[in-house]
């Protein structure tokens, strides 16, 4: 029996009746996927939109336990943050800018030094190494703080000053505005560069080691390798890593409040911890939620700018 023949035996009401049974099943898949989802959808619901929603409401209104008071004055609180009414939010902004800055710059060349020190190592020993390089991010940072503050940086038996040498000639630091903050950057680097270094670990694992020791056969050295083939081909890895760093920064709350809790006076808050104290110390939850809203417009715009300057540099490469 021909083509034209088998498909002319079989009546045209009964192919319509399988493609409409096949539109009905497949409307069924499409409602079965959305029942699957829901749990999904109420999580995004309950843990972002709400107390979103709830944050939007409060930064339009005069809401302060501490002065008793409670009425909508629309935009004021925005406009006293970004008209520089605020000096103290000043002050933390541009603190947090330079402590994104020192930490990103410190990791780069931490983990990056500690990365090419064991790629040059035998396998063995490299992961010897690299248990002891990671052992600090094991730690709760809510305790390597505790562990800092209380025996590190310590008055009067801090070992930190007595490892450097420095026991009795400098005050102890958390007590001092520039030495709690530079106490804050030392405690955050040790804690968290393992993780930058674990990344760039794994990228250097990943190379392609034919085109390295074809550079190695044409006489290149160290350095020159380091220069013109290894770090041009870890620039991708670099760049993720410390994108991700830099928004983790920003928005970095416990090591400053553990520590510090923005003292001496109000010397080492960040925009997070300021907005914490604002919120939860001077009661003051609509000036509160205006920061806060401030604070993730900033966050996002730092997190578009990341994808952009990613899809113009790196997009087409992969």
């Amino acid at each position: 029996m021909t083509q034209a023949a088998s498909s002319a035996a079989v009546p045209l009401g009964a192919t319509r009746a399988r493609g409409g049974d096949g539109g009905r099943k497949s409307g069924i898949r499409r409602r079965k996927y959305w029942i699957f989802m829901i749990p999904a959808l109420v999580g995004i619901l309950l843990l972002i939109v709400v107390p979103l929603g709830f944050t939007l409401y409060f930064s339009l209104r005069d809401y302060s336990l501490q002065r008793a008071t409670d009425a909508f004055v629309g935009f004021k609180n925005y406009w006293t943050i970004l008209s520089g009414g605020d000096a103290d939010f000043l002050a933390s902004l541009g603190r947090t800018f330079i402590y994104v800055a020192v930490v990103i710059l410190a990791d780069l060349v931490f983990a990056m030094a500690q990365a090419l020190l064991l790629y040059s190592m035998r396998p063995r020993r490299a992961k010897l190494w690299r248990g002891v390089f990671l052992l600090p991010i094991l730690i709760i940072p809510t305790a390597s703080a505790i562990f800092w503050r209380t025996i590190m940086y310590a008055p009067g038996h801090g070992e930190f000053l007595k490892v450097l040498g420095l026991d009795g000639l400098i005050q102890p630091p958390l007590g001092d505005p520039f030495l709690a903050f530079c106490a804050i950057l030392i405690t955050v680097i040790w804690a968290w560069s393992p993780w930058v270094f674990l990344q760039f670990s794994s990228g250097l694992d990943a190379l392609d080691k034919g085109v390295i020791e074809a550079s190695m056969v044409d006489g290149a050295g160290y350095f020159k390798r380091l220069r013109h083939i290894i770090l041009p081909l870890m620039r991708p890895v670099i760049f993720v890593t410390l994108s991700f760093k830099a928004v983790d920064s920003f928005l970095s709350f416990p090591f400053v409040w553990v520590l510090t809790q923005g003292g001496p006076g109000r010397s080492t808050h960040l925009l997070s911890t300021y907005i914490y104290h604002e919120a939860f110390f001077n009661l003051d939850y609509g000036a509160g939620s205006a920061l806060a809203i401030v604070m993730l417009v900033i966050s996002g715009l730092l997190s578009i700018g990341t994808v952009m300057v990613w899809q113009r540099f790196y997009g087409k490469e992969f």
